[in-house]
Parts: structure tokens; sequence; C-alpha cells
């Protein structure tokens, strides 16, 4: 299963620079938030578009 992140930039929603930004912060964090919800607090991305790569995630997960 990919991950949320290689999701969105193998798909264009957001920029390889964009995801190590993100990954960064959440290094940086004492509680790890996921990626996803760290990419809409910091407005990369929106909610419907964590929520459609989401659902894309779980249905190759469960090959649907």
């Amino acid at each position: 299963m990919k991950k949320i992140g290689e999701l969105l930039v193998e798909n264009r929603i957001i920029t390889i620079e964009q995801l190590n930004m993100a990954l960064d912060h959440q290094n940086s964090m004492p509680f790890k938030k996921p990626i996803g919800e760290i990419l809409v607090e910091m407005k990369i991305i929106n909610i419907d578009s964590l929520i459609k790569y989401l659902e894309i995630q779980l249905r190759e997960k469960f090959d649907m």
C-alpha cells in the first residue's frame, strides 16, 4: 500500500518539496500527527482532497 504522501505526489496534488516540508514538520513534533492532517493544517491540500486520496489508498489496500 502506498503512503498518502506518495499518492498525492504521484497525482501532482502536492510537490515533493511540499511533502518534505510537511514531513519535517511532522518529525519536529513530540507526538506524531498523520501526514494528511498536517498537509491540511498547513493549507497545502484541502480536506476534500485528503478524503479522496485516503479512499484511493484504502481501495488499493483491499483491491477494490
